[in-house]
């Protein structure tokens, strides 16, 4: 910065102002829930302890869970964006951290489609004799907003739906979860949608032109997985479907997804060595820890400062509005 605009500063003129230098390390933790807990509790436990000694950090897994009204209007997969868009803009290091290993995720059923894409899809499913009654339940659950430019068909809260589910009763509650999971995945079949973690990656890493320079991802392979299908808890770890005598069916289609995502999408947008991959075995004792470098990031600390002050000093004055006609008016009448 030249020593003139320096000057400029700190005379007040607040005309044109660079951003404040983040002093906050921010970073979002995508990742699919259930095959990454234990990755996820250790850096809870380990981790970031060791980060709060070091420096002012902020960090955000959404996997702790949601505000119950943004999980009712269908508003999860925009929180989620919409912090990982706060980590890129303020964290001044490491900004998205990514965790993948055997799981797709979960696909979301869409908040809100085009009016004209609703409706092509509403007819090919009500011209199949076989899906009548799920082009009924489309008709149901969207609702056609003319407000938005362009039109669009925006799902309907799920309270609107089934009212129990923000009942104060535990049981009418868990009953009408238990329902809207039905009705979910009856939508989510005639709407096959991206799952959240690609959805956050494709957010976090690929909208990103600094994607080397703010973007870890590790991913963990279960080496013996697939002899281990039938066991109570493996459904957690890869996505599974079930044949009609129950036998375990690996889902070809989540993990044809999932390789596309991991050896196309963010091999092709970040280097080998932000890329980190590990391999465990099924009855594995602990997980593999990474060591990462720790960078000090140097500033002109007056300078700061007052940028501090002068980047809100400019926001206030944006939004001012002078009564100038008014006062040349009272200046001719006295």
């Amino acid at each position: 910065m030249k020593s003139s605009y320096n000057i400029d500063v700190l005379r007040g003129r607040c005309q044109k102002l660079p951003d404040v230098q983040s002093k906050v390390v921010r970073f979002f933790l995508s990742s699919t829930f259930s095959d990454t807990l234990c990755e996820r509790d250790s850096l809870i436990e380990s981790v970031f302890p060791i980060l709060k000694d070091y420096c002012r950090e902020k960090y955000a897994d959404m996997r702790w869970g949601i505000e119950m009204e943004s999980g009712d209007n269908h508003s999860e997969v925009q929180t989620c964006l919409n912090e990982i868009e706060l980590c890129k803009k303020y964290s001044v290091a490491t900004n998205f951290v990514v965790l993948l290993s055997h799981r797709y995720g979960s696909r979301p059923t869409p908040a809100n489609i085009r009016a004209s894409v609703f409706e092509l899809l509403h007819e090919i499913v009500r011209s199949d004799p076989n899906q009548n009654d799920d082009a009924q339940l489309l008709s149901q659950s969207y609702q056609l907003d003319t407000n938005r430019v362009p039109a669009a068909y925006v799902l309907r809260s799920i309270s609107s739906i089934l009212p129990n589910i923000i009942s104060s009763n535990t049981e009418e509650m868990k009953q009408a979860d238990k329902e809207w999971k039905k009705i979910n995945n009856r939508i989510r079949t005639c709407l096959r949608q991206a799952a959240v973690t690609e959805k956050e990656i494709l957010k976090g890493i690929l909208s990103g032109s600094d994607a080397n320079q703010r973007t870890l991802c590790f991913f963990r392979e279960i080496e013996d997985i697939h002899d281990h299908l039938s066991a109570s808890k493996v459904s957690k770890y890869i996505d599974l479907h079930y044949s009609n005598d129950g036998q375990p069916i690996i889902d070809d289609e989540a993990e044809n997804l999932l390789n596309r995502l991991k050896y196309k999408s963010i091999s092709s947008v970040l280097q080998s060595n932000n890329i980190f991959s590990y391999k465990v075995r099924w009855k594995a004792d602990g997980i593999n820890r990474c060591v990462k470098s720790r960078v000090m990031v140097g500033s002109d600390s007056l300078q700061h400062e007052v940028l501090e002050h002068a980047i809100p000093c400019k926001t206030y004055v944006a939004k001012f509005h002078g009564r100038t006609d008014v006062l040349h008016k009272v200046r001719h009448l006295i």
